[in-house]
């Protein structure tokens, strides 16, 4: 039935509507009426676009690949690549045995057995063959996690495949960390997972070498440090490295007397065996950790649930010494865990890829990650708030549409516009992009206006049904409207 848009219905609901009012941060409002800086470079804005790959690289990687194949290595980098993203981490014992269980309970239903009626030599038979069926059925629903061996030759095809990815993800990290926090200039290097060095090359473009005193890398593979350390030298074993105080190891040392200003953990997660060993890992990481302790995962659903189960872990450990510095602008349980379209918090690195090697010149990386501080939240310092941009900006006619994750812990949706919030607000937010941050601060009604975590805008029609009185008169003159209408929802703002 058509329900006709009135005056009168747009006024009552209007009454129901919530107002956000938006805040532009005074030293950035100042900054931008004196044409500091355009709106486009405003302080919330990560500065780096496209990334390009470092310039020794294009001329070693020829040299250590010596005399393989190319055109093989460059398809089996690729379909490495397409593996990795295809990979879950291993399955707990208690998510095997609930599958056990639940595949058995459907057997038993579908076959309609009945144990009472059985004799013990038809209860043994029955069991064994519920038993291999169930076991059959584990066998292809089950992930078959199996830990990835690195020789010779898968150590070249994941420096073709994935290093230009991780490369661009770490380095758009540590800019953020860098242009955040200009004081922070990391004095040691820790890095659990280096593979072929990409993450250590972000670092090395982003504190030249002379500021870091030591370099310190694990990885569980003798053939990837070795193809790590040729990188270094240039593809010569005779030259002298770019670094100097570097050291490659198989084990994660356990002893924690010694710590780091900077601990990384890029894309090594999945490759641990268990839940057990990952959170007794990000343990020792974070005893070792001085200053920042970087985590990064391919930016798939399953490399987000590990990003935040990490993160989840430090916050309960060490609830006094650690915060989140990035992306998360709140310390307090993830609202992606929540939302129902079950949407990964994940970002973008857009990057010119290796030219000689690739056809495509440039590709971009998503990942999911989070930056800890190894020290308590400071409220003085403001910019620690600012909600962050988790989807890509919808730029419209006259408005602008932005997603983001705000410090109270919420998804939440605004509309902007110049004529409701201002020209400078309005710019901001349209010269924004996915992980930016707004150097705003939202003023949200009071918790009781906005029931049952709705969206901001709107209550639901129930409600909004139960609330509306009684008009007779209004009955009358439209006498077939007999129910509200559905109103638009977005998941996005739960």
């Amino acid at each position: 039935m058509k329900f006709p848009i009135t005056p009168i219905f747009l006024h009552r609901i209007a009454k129901f509507a919530t107002k956000v009012s938006v805040e532009l941060e005074q030293n950035v409002a100042k900054a931008l009426e004196k044409v500091e800086y355009k709106p486009r470079k405003h302080p919330g804005v990560v500065k780096v676009k496209t990334i390009p790959m470092p310039e020794f690289l294009e001329e070693t990687i020829p040299k250590v690949i010596g005399d393989y194949p190319l055109g093989a290595i460059c398809r089996d980098a690729e379909a490495l690549d397409r593996y990795l993203w295809s990979r879950h981490p291993p399955p707990t014992v208690e998510e095997v045995k609930k599958k056990q269980e639940r595949f058995r309970e459907l057997l038993i239903e579908k076959h309609k057995i009945n144990f009472a009626e059985m004799s013990e030599k038809e209860r043994h038979d029955a069991n064994n063959k519920l038993y291999n069926k169930v076991q059959a059925r584990l066998k292809k629903e089950v992930y078959a996690w199996k830990n990835m061996q690195y020789d010779t030759y898968t150590s070249l095809q994941y420096l073709l495949g994935r290093s230009p990815g991780e490369y661009a993800a770490m380095y758009r990290i540590l800019t953020e960390i860098r242009d955040r926090d200009p004081s922070f200039t990391p004095r040691s290097y820790f890095d659990f997972g280096s593979g072929v060095g990409s993450a250590l090359w972000a670092t090395i473009g982003i504190w030249p070498k002379g500021g870091i005193f030591e370099y310190f890398m694990v990885d569980a593979s003798a053939e990837m440090n070795d193809l790590a350390e040729q990188i270094l030298r240039r593809g010569n074993h005779d030259k002298e490295p770019m670094i100097r105080n570097f050291f490659f190891r198989q084990f994660l040392p356990a002893s924690t007397t010694n710590t780091y200003d900077l601990v990384v953990c890029a894309y090594t997660l999945f490759e641990l065996p268990s839940k057990d060993a990952r959170l007794k890992t990000i343990k020792t990481l974070w005893a070792k950790c001085e200053n920042y302790l970087i985590l990064v995962e391919r930016g798939t659903r399953v490399g987000f649930h590990l990003i935040t189960e990490a993160r989840n872990f430090l916050l309960k450990i060490d609830p006094e010494n650690c915060h989140v510095h990035s992306p998360c602008p709140h310390d307090t349980t993830c609202p992606r865990l929540a939302d129902p379209d079950k949407t990964p918090c994940n970002f973008e690195a857009k990057y010119e890829n290796l030219q000689a090697f690739h056809k495509d010149r440039y590709k971009t990386e998503t990942f999911s990650y989070v930056v800890l501080h190894k020290k308590p939240r400071d409220p003085s310092r403001t910019e620690d708030s600012w909600p962050r941009i988790v989807r890509p900006v919808l730029v419209r006619s006259k408005h602008s549409i932005c997603r983001m994750c705000t410090k109270e812990g919420r998804l939440q949706e605004i509309i902007f516009t110049a004529a409701k919030h201002g020209k400078q607000v309005y710019q901001c937010a349209r010269k924004s992009n996915l992980g930016d941050r707004l150097p705003i601060n939202i003023i949200n009604p009071e918790p009781e206006e906005v029931e049952n975590g709705l969206s901001p805008h709107f209550e639901d029609e129930e409600t909004i049904s139960e609330k509306l009185p009684e008009d007779p008169e209004n009955q009358e003159k439209f006498p077939e409207v007999t129910q509200v209408p559905e109103l638009p929802k977005d998941p996005s703002l739960r």
